[in-house]
């Protein structure tokens, strides 16, 4: 009899290790499709790593921003003097007989207090810098829109999975009672001398073979349903129940939305991301280009200071001396040997090196919506041939287990047909399971919400 196996990811590999281990509290969850996926939208790992790249790309246009309001700064400065500086009179400064001084200015205990506040008047960057970190957030948060199309193709996978696990063990089940109940009837048959004994043997070998295949598929069971908990942010020991079910969800989907649809490039996320990837580019040229223009800047100062040869600083008799002062500054770039060129020339070309991948990507989004269209549209044509066939399989299995009642057909020939019966099944729900997965490919490329 044909085996079925599935193909999971090399975690799941992981997650099957903590199968074993003694799990404490449960808690239990009842999902739909639909229901798993926006659960793994709130708790998923990725996804809420996430939301806290666009809560720090926020943060970054605030920071960005502020550099265009006013700045206010302050230090408080304090020196006590070890050894007060000497400074030199050279000899005749004080007449033609002065032999020359060394002089001590200062008093040993300094302090002073300064405050400026300045205000950015303009600056071509800081502009086009604000823009950019704008632009920086959308991108990001067509990121997280990517990243939960991504969710959903992996949640929508895994829920495929279980349910095909699940379906094909419920198959095996009811093929062995039924087959259990043969095998019995067989051998009261056989004690009665109306059978052989090869034919107990016959069944005991399907018997045997479904068993085998009943423990894989609980196995197959168990690591589908740790791939979908650890998908949707779950811990292991929590339980869950899938409540949708394979022919229900192929009901909901649109064929020929999916396959006579225009594909427009803008629905598709990645297409999107590279547009906002322009964007930046071409306020990096600008950025680059601002270099070229002076900045003006507006500051006012105070400051106060004190000197005293002893620690006096908070007697309100002694006083403080205050300054204070304001000004504009302008910084105004004249020559940087060529590096500001440069500068452009490499925004530039970076800029048409984004128009090639635009292209490119145009052209590739093409190609893959046309083969996904193709490979959806087969393995739905598939699906339906697998679909008869499974019907005819389970046909010809009734009426050989009626002629194998009757004494009209042996028990290879329902071995035969039991073998047939089976392996048209696994593939019929494979099928279908496989039309589903071309389904979430497509959307994936044609939407992107």
């Amino acid at each position: 009899m044909k085996k079925v196996f599935y193909a999971f990811p090399v975690l799941v590999c992981l997650l099957g290790v903590f199968l074993s281990q003694n799990l404490s509290a449960q808690t239990e969850y009842r999902f739909t499709l639909r229901e798993a996926i926006d659960f793994a939208y709130e708790n998923n790992y990725d996804i809420l790593t996430s939301y806290k790249n666009i809560e720090s790309a926020e943060q970054q246009v605030k920071e960005y921003m502020a550099i265009g309001f006013p700045q206010v700064n302050a230090s408080i400065n304090y020196t006590d003097y070890i050894a007060l500086p000497t400074m030199i009179i050279p000899p005749g400064a004080f007449g033609p007989d002065d032999p020359g001084q060394e002089i001590q200015f200062g008093t040993k205990y300094n302090a002073a207090a300064d405050a400026t506040a300045s205000q950015l008047i303009f600056d071509g960057k800081y502009i086009v810098g604000v823009q950019a970190s704008k632009r920086f957030l959308e991108k990001t948060k067509q990121q997280f829109i990517k990243n939960k199309l991504d969710m959903n193709e992996a949640v929508s996978a895994s829920y495929y999975r279980v349910l095909v696990a699940e379906d094909t063990k419920n198959i095996l089940d009811s093929t062995m009672q039924y087959m259990e109940k043969m095998l019995y009837e067989t051998k009261i048959t056989y004690e009665a001398g109306f059978a052989e004994e090869t034919d107990v043997d016959q069944l005991e070998l399907i018997v045997s073979d479904l068993e085998a295949n009943i423990i894989l598929t609980e196995t197959q069971v168990e690591i589908a349903y740790a791939y979908l908990k650890f998908l949707c942010g779950l811990k292991i020991g929590d339980f869950v129940t899938v409540t949708d079910e394979l022919d229900d969800l192929l009901a909901q989907v649109n064929y020929t939305a999916l396959l006579e649809e225009p594909f427009n490039y803008e629905n598709n996320i990645d297409y999107r991301i590279l547009k906002t990837q322009q964007q930046i580019a071409e306020l990096q040229l600008r950025l680059e280009k601002s270099e070229y223009m002076p900045s003006l800047l507006a500051f006012i100062n105070y400051q106060t200071q004190a000197q005293r040869s002893n620690w006096s600083f908070f007697n309100p008799e002694e006083k403080w001396y205050g300054s204070s002062f304001w000004g504009v500054e302008m910084n105004i770039p004249i020559w940087s040997s060529g590096m500001r060129r440069s500068r452009v020339q490499q925004a530039r070309i970076n800029l048409d090196k984004l128009d090639i991948a635009n292209e490119q990507l145009r052209t590739g989004l093409t190609i893959q919506v046309q083969t996904a269209q193709s490979e959806f549209h087969n393995a739905y044509l598939v699906m339906m041939n697998k679909s008869r066939a499974m019907n005819t399989a389970e046909k010809i299995l009734r009426i050989t287990s009626e002629k194998y009642k009757e004494g009209i057909s042996t028990s290879l020939d329902l071995l035969q047909a039991n073998n047939q019966f089976l392996t048209n099944t696994s593939d019929y729900i494979v099928a279908m399971q496989r039309v589903l997965i071309k389904k979430l490919t497509l959307e994936k490329l044609m939407y992107s919400e």
